[in-house]
């Protein structure tokens, strides 16, 4: 009764956080070691040269954007939120964070060695025009790389995940969130949409027991 009390009182709080304060419900989840351990993962997986010039769009709090810079690239955050970048900027001083949105990045082309954004191009509508826009500002040679939540991953394949990452509670609540209520992409759609970007050399990975994909190419020259 206890335990399932606790359950229930973790998914009320996610979702009142997602209504009334999604900037704190952002900042706890980036704290989570399930989540916190794929995004570096994933970043750890490309191999970013040092003093890499990378732009995160979509940054949120800043977290990830904080890491790479710990690995010695050179980043920038943006995210439409204004709340998100203001706890951003409070948090990582050292770091560029701008408000800005994905359809519109203010960049000039060819700009920068590396985009990524997690979490994003599912959500958006306009899927071709959010990638031509991670492709526009990327130099030539440089790679676009994206992380998402995937639409071969099923109800049934939750439980054993949280039981083998050892998620209880708000933790828990938080991966059940994000895999019941995001858009999910199918690989095949992602490597479409890179294709007809016109980026080349499409690799994809799969994170948390199939969760969550990456998919990763380069902007041609």
């Amino acid at each position: 009764m206890i335990n399932w009390l606790s359950k229930v009182y973790a998914q009320l709080q996610i979702k009142l956080l997602i209504i009334f304060r999604p900037t704190v419900l952002f900042d706890k989840i980036n704290q989570l070691n399930w989540y916190k351990n794929t995004l570096h993962q994933w970043v750890d997986d490309q191999n970013f040269p040092a003093n890499s010039k990378v732009l995160e769009v979509g940054c949120a709090t800043g977290a990830l954007t904080a890491y790479l810079a710990k690995t010695g690239c050179v980043p920038t955050g943006v995210d439409l939120s204004s709340d998100m970048i203001e706890l951003a900027k409070h948090k990582n001083t050292d770091i560029e964070y701008l408000e800005a949105d994905v359809m519109d990045l203010p960049f000039d082309a060819n700009s920068f060695d590396v985009v990524l954004a997690t979490s994003l191009i599912n959500i958006v509508d306009k899927k071709t025009k959010a990638i031509n826009e991670l492709s526009r500002t990327c130099k030539k040679g440089g790679v676009i790389t994206i992380l998402v939540p995937s639409d071969s991953f099923g109800d049934k394949d939750l439980p054993p995940l949280q039981l083998s990452v050892g998620s209880t509670g708000f933790s828990a609540a938080a991966m059940k969130a994000w895999h019941e209520n995001p858009p999910k992409m199918k690989t095949s759609d992602i490597e479409c949409l890179f294709k007809q970007a016109g980026l080349k050399e499409i690799t994809t990975r799969s994170y948390l027991q199939g969760m969550v994909i990456s998919a990763s190419a380069i902007k041609p020259f």
